[in-house]
């Protein structure tokens, strides 16, 4: 019959296996949102570009000619 230290040791070890398997997830996870969260930030300012582009030549015709795209 095995030792209730030697049950406890080995729980121990099994546990230890899983923070450090979760540490090593949580990492991905991270680099994954960080680099999805760097791809929204470029889709933004792509998007605030492409509307200042098209606002630029609104600005140069009356308003009665660029509203009515």
């Amino acid at each position: 019959m095995p030792s209730v230290l030697g049950l406890l040791e080995a729980r121990e070890k099994r546990v230890r296996e899983e923070i450090a398997g979760l540490r090593e997830e949580a990492e991905r996870v991270q680099a994954a949102l960080g680099a999805a969260e760097r791809a929204l930030e470029r889709l933004v300012d792509a998007r605030a570009t492409v509307a200042e582009v098209l606002a630029e030549p609104c600005l140069r015709q009356s308003q009665s000619r660029c509203g009515a795209r």
